[in-house]
């Protein structure tokens, strides 16, 4: 009777290791290799061209990095601009529908996920030189997969958490709160289609966005270009516009 008992306790222990088979290096370390991230982090410049879908309506961007601070999406829109910019510490936004083409700052959740964005090898790369901190959370199933789940802290307190291929080392699926008019939101982000861009670098292709479990937004990358040529100056928040200066008057 004590060598079955024994014999289930070992097997229980057995499957505990198999279900949590690598260190948090380990698999950290196998997403940086299979990634390239190495490499990304010597990139100079980045350029990002694709298609956003969104309301059932499609709208192209383009996405000009300039790490490690700085980062600018573009997007027209009825033969106008809506321009999103992160310049080192401080964002603005031009939103052409909300009748004004002055520029306007950028604060609170949205500013700290734009800073996230300038950061074109993400959160998980030299994580603790960023002043977070992360936790392997064990093997999970995701619609299938086997993946690794990882809670990351940063450095304002906000947890995201990471869902990595367990074969492939590739993030599948992110996860956090963030608030949006007072109120928490979660939010999802399902990554796929990775492609090689350059030598030795991979990215996500396709990225798809929920909140409280409602796609939003779904996004297809068709060309990346590492290095290119950027003028710093449209980083830098522009003047307002003569008519919408006399518009605030006025007001």
């Amino acid at each position: 009777m004590k060598k079955w008992i024994y014999l289930f306790v070992g097997m229980l222990f057995s499957f505990s290791l198999s279900a949590q088979d690598l260190s948090l290096d380990e698999i950290l370390n196998n997403y940086y290799k299979v990634m390239g991230l190495d490499k990304l982090a010597k990139v100079k410049s980045m350029e990002i061209k694709g298609k956003s879908f969104n309301q059932g309506m499609e709208y192209d961007f383009t996405i000009t990095s300039f790490p490690p601070k700085r980062y600018r999406l573009e997007v027209p829109i009825q033969g106008q601009k809506m321009v999103q910019v992160y310049n080192q510490g401080e964002a603005w936004v031009i939103a052409p529908w909300t009748g004004t083409l002055a520029p306007k700052d950028i604060t609170g959740d949205q500013l700290k996920q734009m800073e996230k964005q300038a950061d074109i090898t993400g959160e998980l790369y030299n994580w603790k030189e960023k002043g977070s901190k992360v936790e392997l959370l064990g093997k999970d199933d995701l619609e299938g997969s086997d993946v690794y789940k990882i809670k990351l802290t940063d450095k304002n307190g906000d947890e995201t958490i990471y869902y990595l291929d367990a074969e492939n080392f590739v993030i599948l699926k992110t996860e956090n709160t963030i608030t949006m008019r007072g109120e928490p939101v979660k939010t999802e982000s399902d990554l796929s289609d990775y492609k090689p861009v350059g030598e030795g670098i991979m990215m996500a292709y396709s990225h798809s966005d929920s909140y409280n479990g409602q796609v939003v937004n779904t996004l297809s990358i068709d060309t990346v270009l590492l290095n290119p040529e950027v003028d710093l100056s449209i980083f830098v928040k522009p003047e307002v516009p003569a008519a919408d200066s006399t518009q605030q008057q006025d007001k």
